[in-house]
């Protein structure tokens, strides 16, 4: 007899079906996201926490590593860092193999990581997470050896992020790289089944799956049997189907929601507060009212973040102040002493600046007002909130909500004043991908230092930290490019990023991956 039970994840929409066979104790589960626009499931090109949710479900990388960011053997047993921290030495697992039968080897690992540094895939993060990469040498069949041009301090942890999961050779040879992300091809305990384009994902258990990391609580296939990404945009929909017993998971439900699930314990969350970059505003200093540091200062200055955050969150998440997220490795105290609420010091700034209040509350100077367009493709309240906080020292906030297609339009045009952002990382050296002016995006060239901001001195600190040979001068020299930025007031912090999760108790081993946002479905189970 078969019982039927879905899951749906979304923030604002997709869904898991799930059905346990109650002699076998399979289940289908169906996944809620909120975003139909997916372009690729290749971890190699994406950067899309979106995408990155089927993906890290499919892939495997050498390096495991908990919610926690606590670091286990992955698809490398063991390995091995030279004296001068150069060379990364993989003893890699004999028993694995790709979803379409091909063999895991060193060979894999090359081809992987030689093509995430080739201009003509079109990385997007794992080019810069990949770091100082020079070449993979293939010592024998199950070892390889990672060389970098210079020390990489933060190898391990790049190691284990998604963005470096290892890709079937033959499928990408067979493929391409467009083929590849309709078509992905891993080792994980999942694998691809079919894409309807704005519509839904499939995924199907993989049966030789015997290879999960060691803090997992299952061995062997996963107990479920089908994953199934669907779209449900409207959130208030797909709490409505939460609830209705029509999903059994949801992501990124309403703070509000989970409040009152938590009260009631009619069903379970889960809440994380995400590592890497908070929820975040780029100040666009190349165009616009934004060019002039006065007026970056004023409009930080405008907001209380703190209220906001808490207005908004009902305390599931925090206000944020800086570069990188709080519970981020190297994060600066020194952060929470710039730019407090103060809308009077604002008010000054833009006086200074030659901003005077005109009589409709809208700051005017030669004739032109005090105008910010602000394209917002992540939290449309949020955004409104902050709309409404900078009205009251005298900007214009056109808040323009968009999908990512139009987002991505207006980065190739620089035609935006402010952006926002968030990123899911274990390491502060996630810094270079939206600070270093190589990441400045250009026509055909997606990169995410959406501020637009080119400094060599910022550069050069992003470069040494990279190769930081001890943790105090990590931190030091971390300390100084968040000094920088915040100095600069290029990148407005919100609040940490939150991943609220709600789900049927019946259901067990819903976890975290490491970053507290994608959700590993492999140890899901009925109770």
């Amino acid at each position: 007899m078969k019982k039927i039970v879905k899951i749906i994840f979304g923030i604002s929409t997709l869904f898991f079906s799930l059905s346990f066979v109650s002699n076998a104790n399979a289940l289908d589960i169906v996944f809620a996201e909120d975003r139909p626009d997916l372009r690729t499931l290749d971890p190699r090109i994406t950067q899309s926490r979106h995408e990155e949710m089927l993906i890290v479900n499919m892939f495997d990388q050498l390096i495991s590593a908990d919610s926690e960011g606590n670091l286990y053997p992955g698809l490398a047993n063991s390995w091995d860092v030279s004296s001068d921290g150069l060379e990364y030495t993989f003893k890699l697992r004999n028993d694995v193999t790709f979803h379409d039968g091909t063999k895991f080897n060193a060979a894999a690992v090359k081809a992987t990581f030689d093509s995430i540094v080739d201009p003509e895939t079109g990385s997007q993060g794992a080019v810069d997470i990949l770091g100082p990469y020079k070449e993979t040498v293939i010592v024998d069949d199950s070892t390889a050896k990672v060389v970098f041009e210079r020390r990489y301090g933060s190898a391990l942890t790049a190691f284990t992020e998604t963005e470096l999961s290892i890709v079937s050779p033959t499928a990408l040879s067979e493929l391409g790289n467009d083929g590849f992300g309709m078509a992905p091809v891993g080792t994980g305990p999942f694998m691809f089944k079919n894409w309807e384009a704005n519509k839904k994902v499939e995924l199907i258990r993989n049966p030789d799956y015997n290879w999960a990391p060691e803090y997992m609580d299952g061995s062997g296939p996963s107990q479920v049997a089908r994953l199934t990404y669907r779209l449900i945009k409207d959130t208030s929909t797909r709490v409505a189907a939460l609830e209705a017993g029509e999903i059994d998971i949801a992501e990124l439900v309403p703070p509000l929601d989970m409040n009152r699930f938590d009260s009631t314990g009619d069903l379970a969350t889960v809440a994380g507060t995400v590592s890497g970059l908070p929820y975040a505003a780029f100040l666009n200093t190349t165009v616009g009212v934004f060019q002039d540091i006065k007026v970056r200062k004023a409009f930080f200055h405008s907001l209380d973040r703190v209220k906001m955050t808490s207005d908004l969150f009902f305390g599931y998440a925090d206000a944020a102040f800086g570069p990188i997220s709080s519970s981020t490795p190297s994060y600066w105290k020194g952060n929470e002493d710039y730019y407090g609420y103060n809308p009077d010091g604002a008010a000054a700034l833009l006086e200074e600046a030659g901003w005077k209040m005109g009589s409709d509350g809208i700051r005017e100077k030669n004739g032109e007002k005090l105008n910010v367009f602000f394209p917002c493709l992540l939290e449309p309240d949020t955004c409104v909130a902050i709309q409404g906080y900078a009205k009251k020292v005298g900007f214009d906030v056109n808040v323009e909500v968009v999908m990512k297609a139009r987002q991505d339009e207006l980065i190739f045009a620089n035609g935006y004043d402010m952006l926002v952002i968030r990123w899911v990382s274990l390491d502060p050296g996630v810094l270079i991908i939206p600070f270093h002016s190589r990441n400045i995006p250009e026509p055909g060239k997606f990169k995410f230092n959406w501020a637009r901001y080119a400094n060599a001195g910022l550069d050069q600190l992003l470069e040494d930290a990279e190769s930081a040979e001890t943790q105090e001068n990590k931190d030091d020299l971390y300390m100084q490019i968040q000094k920088h930025i915040m100095d600069q007031a290029i990148f407005l912090a919100i609040h940490d990023q939150v991943q609220t999760v709600a789900y049927n108790p019946e259901l067990e081993g819903v976890r975290f991956a490491n970053g507290n946002w994608q959700l590993r479905m492999y140890d899901v189970r009925k109770k």
